[in-house]
């Protein structure tokens, strides 16, 4: 089964219309950077797991992250993207 990184740049409520959770596999990794940040706490109650935060993004807007989210800098980044068999920016 291939694991997806599903990266998001804005609040999850952005993609409510046009968007099916259907679509995050139960291995797929979910990764926040920009606005999304704000939103940790709805994508953490959507997606429990597997849930991660660009650093330099928190830091830019002052957000730590919840419990659910793990920070990552640029290099583990490009690791968890290697490490996946592909990616998509919604």
């Amino acid at each position: 089964m291939s694991i997806t990184v599903h990266i998001f740049s804005k609040p999850l409520r952005y993609y409510s219309n046009n968007f099916n959770l259907a679509l995050i596999g139960e291995r797929d990794k979910i990764l926040l950077q920009q606005d999304a940040c704000y939103d940790q706490a709805r994508f953490a109650a959507t997606f429990n797991k597997n849930l991660y935060m660009l650093e330099t993004c928190s830091i830019a807007r002052g957000i730590s992250p919840a419990n659910l989210v793990t920070l990552i800098d640029d290099l583990s980044w490009v690791d968890l993207l290697v490490a996946s068999d592909k990616s998509i920016t919604w």
